[in-house]
């Protein structure tokens, strides 16, 4: 199979047993790679109603077609599971070098199952799987250092997929980390992996990906590198990153700020881009990428990748830190406990404002950067204060009294957008697979960043979100970067020679909807539905007190009506479940009995 190794490799930890088998061709033309091929075996593998730490919840890495090869940036690795954040599914994605690698040594998806009687790192290298004692040598080591030891190891070519100390202690929002500044960050992978007493994934291979025409897939693509990749529409990705956005988003009224009080922080020229241009190093690139945004900062003490826009909003402006350096520290914290800095910043956050409110005794405060330093380590080790903020935001919330304080959906922290001063945003989160989450549909696009639409109406926003989830599900079969300029032009190039044949808009559209249904029929499954398509109360009927957008909300009415009409859109009822013609039309039916 030109483009796939053909190969699955299955990690029974319970057994401590390798085995592989051959790639599903039938679900490879229905779903491609990526997200698509995760979601088909992480419903066929999870056992319905399975706790999210129990063995039965599969931890799926899966590849892309295209990683292993010259398309630009699709190296990243998807990962899904049961989220233990918010019982939904899961897929998170990471950059660097692991999926590649996991190519070149022979497999598409690696499916892990069970839990390990003692703590295990594997190593594969090739045909050759090893599961190796972690305890003792392994278990207990952040990040950066665990990655070094496995290098001096296999040699400086592993590629390694780990978990932290967060992950070890089953913190929910623990993630995933790879090429030591990469992070799969959302809805705690790092704690399905420490569930597994699986402690990392070590690759090398030494194999390669066929390409088919290996001439013309090669002119194809260093074509659009010139022409669509290497553009002023993707400069500002090595020209400032991700925190370009943090004064574009100030200046929207949507920069979520002292735990979602206002949208408007008088120190985001502090944290924005222009502060860490002046102390940047160097940017970097994941493997087949030539757009390289990965900004190298040098602070006292130590040099980082980031923080990015997201790291900058939840654990800057939204904790009151106006202080660039502390949020790197915070963000270096994060990175090497294994802690999805998005979520962690909620939580410390909201942390602070319960203390504000009188609801809680953790001595944080908005601003006091003491105490918000020492705060991801506790997390981390579930000790102090961390005992309960590793809660999560939706959980620590209730258990004070004050579930209002928590700006989340389905369980997960919302991102640094706040839907006051971009309504559709509101809508996206709200129908998130996954949980409130900006990557599946990015209506800020059009509301904040030079679009044309209106960022305090929802009129249009159902059309533009369902296109939008839909474009992202099969822009991640693939697995292209979110940062970079993408069309189904540009994308059907490549399918193109995948498939051998030329592809259209609406083919790719399909796959999309197709993918994003399939993952509508696992949370179903999962027990969610229409009562967890909602938004908090403070973004729907609490306006902000300054700002751009002062006074604003999106309104129940108006979101309830937003609502419908997505449904209406999608082909599923009142509800929110597929029609039988929507499932039949997406070669779904199969999978629909029982809804």
């Amino acid at each position: 199979m030109d483009f796939y190794t053909g190969n699955v490799l299955r990690l029974d930890l319970s057994a401590l047993r390798a085995s592989v088998e051959p790639l599903n061709a039938e679900w490879a033309r229905l779903f491609v790679g990526g997200k698509g091929l995760l979601l088909r075996y992480l419903f066929e593998e999870l056992v319905p109603g399975a706790d999210a730490l129990a063995p039965e919840n599969p931890l799926i890495l899966a590849t892309g077609p295209f990683a292993g090869t010259l398309a630009a940036t699709c190296s990243r690795l998807a990962v899904g599971c049961k989220s233990p954040a918010t019982g939904a599914l899961l897929d998170s994605y990471v950059g660097g070098s692991f999926a590649p690698e996991l190519k070149f040594a022979g497999y598409d998806l690696v499916v892990i199952t069970g839990r390990a009687p003692e703590p295990v790192l594997v190593r594969i290298t090739d045909d050759q799987v090893e599961f190796v004692p972690a305890a003792g040598r392994y278990w207990g080591l952040e990040t950066a250092p665990l990655e070094e030891l496995i290098r001096k190891e296999m040699g400086p070519g592993a590629k390694v997929l780990s978990t932290g100390p967060a992950g070890e202690n089953l913190v929910p929002f623990a993630c995933l980390s790879t090429d030591q500044f990469h992070k799969a960050g959302r809805g705690g992978a790092g704690a399905v992996m420490g569930s597994k007493n699986l402690k990392a994934v070590a690759v090398r291979g030494t194999g390669a990906v066929t390409v088919g025409d290996a001439a013309a897939f090669t002119r194809d693509i260093l074509t659009l590198q010139n022409e669509r990749v290497l553009t002023a529409d993707n400069a500002w990705t090595y020209e400032e990153g991700t925190p370009f956005l943090v004064e574009a988003v100030n200046g929207a009224g949507a920069l979520p700020t002292r735990n979602w009080r206002t949208g408007a922080f008088d120190g985001a020229g502090t944290i924005g881009s222009a502060a860490l241009l002046r102390i940047r190093t160097k940017i970097r690139a994941c493997t087949q990428c030539p757009l390289a945004c990965r900004q190298v900062h040098a602070f006292e003490g130590y040099v980082c990748e980031g923080p990015e826009f997201e790291t900058l909003g939840l654990c800057g402006s939204n904790c009151g830190i106006s202080d660039l350096a502390a949020i790197a520290a915070f963000n270096r914290e994060c990175d090497e406990l294994g802690l999805d800095t998005m979520s962690t910043g909620a939580v410390v956050a909201l942390a602070m404002d319960l203390c504000e409110q009188g609801a809680a005794a953790y001595g944080l405060r908005f601003g006091d950067i003491d105490a918000y330093l020492e705060a991801p380590r506790l997390i981390a080790t579930r000790q102090g204060l961390g005992a309960e903020l590793a809660l999560g935001a939706r959980d620590l919330a209730a258990l004070k009294g004050r579930p209002d304080l928590a700006s989340e959906v389905k369980g997960l922290e919302m991102p640094a957008y706040d839907p006051r001063g971009t309504f559709g945003m509101g809508l996206g989160y709200a129908t998130s697979d996954r949980g409130a989450c900006h990557m599946r549909a990015f209506t800020a696009g059009d509301d904040i960043l030079g679009g044309d639409g209106a960022a305090d109406s929802l009129a249009g926003k159902a059309r533009l979100v369902v296109d939008q989830q839909d474009f992202s599900a099969v822009a991640w079969t693939g697995v292209w970067c979110a940062n970079m300029a993408l069309d189904t032009d540009f994308l059907g190039v490549h399918f193109g020679h995948l498939w051998g044949r030329e592809t259209s808009h609406e083919e790719l559209m399909t796959i999309g909807a197709r993918i994003w249904n399939l993952g509508r029929l696992l949370n179903l499954r999962e027990g969610l539905g229409r009562d967890d398509d909602r938004l908090p109360e403070r973004i729907l009927n609490v306006p902000h007190p300054d700002g751009v957008a002062a006074g604003k909300v999106v309104g129940a009415a108006a979101f309830r009506e937003s609502l419908d009409e997505y449904y209406r859109l999608r082909g599923w009822d009142d509800e929110g479940v597929p029609s039988r013609d929507t499932l039949s039309r997406l070669s779904l039916a199969e999978l629909g009995h029982g809804l």
